[in-house]
């Protein structure tokens, strides 16, 4: 023997026995918190704030960062105003999620909603955040260098394979013209033997 109940009978029964309904995305739209990458920044200083995050950012429909991590509590304050800002800016106020901050990436590491990270270390301190996020199940995006020796690098790419995990390491200006341009002059001669090279380096 069977009954025919309404949408409307079978939504207040859900309701009232606790019984978990399925709202189809197109209900909440790509905005929805599943159809977006949850971003954990780890660093917020001065790559972190000028680079990685406002480039994070600016992908808002189909990545959110929901948590920001740094050892400095005035650049993690400044981490959080900053996202938030912008989200007030761009989606309207109250219409996000306050953005979590943590103290340690270990503890960002530990939480489960966050699907991806962005390191923004200093160069000393990119290979064990990153090994650690990839044994948390997280994908990377990992500033340049990777790591400072051969051995750092060895165990960062072993786990990455082991767990499956997507990294990305920051080398995009490696494709930019004058990179590219400066190393054919050297390759095919043009420019004759090089005796010096003189590099210019942020001050920090």
């Amino acid at each position: 023997m069977t009954s025919r109940t309404s949408r409307r009978q079978f939504f207040e029964t859900a309701l009232v026995a606790g019984f978990p309904a399925i709202v189809p995305s197109s209900v909440l739209g790509k905005a929805a918190p599943s159809n977006l990458i949850q971003v954990g920044q780890i660093g917020c200083g001065r790559i972190g704030r000028t680079h990685d995050m406002p480039e994070t950012l600016k992908y808002g429909d189909v990545a959110r960062i929901v948590a920001v991590c740094d050892l400095d509590t005035v650049r993690l304050a400044d981490g959080k105003t900053f996202v938030e800002t912008y989200y007030a800016g761009k989606f309207g106020s109250g219409k996000y999620a306050n953005v979590k901050t943590f103290g340690d990436y270990r503890e960002m590491l530990a939480d489960k909603s966050i699907d991806a990270v962005c390191i923004s270390t200093p160069d000393h301190w990119h290979a064990q955040p990153a090994i650690e996020a990839a044994l948390a199940s997280k994908d990377i995006y990992l500033q340049k260098p990777a790591s400072l020796t051969i051995a750092e690098g060895r165990a960062m790419a072993d786990a990455v394979k082991r767990t499956g995990r997507i990294l990305q390491l920051g080398s995009q200006q490696r494709s930019d013209i004058q990179f590219r341009l400066a190393c054919e002059l050297v390759r095919n001669g043009r420019i004759g033997k090089l005796k010096e090279i003189f590099i210019g380096l942020p001050v920090d």
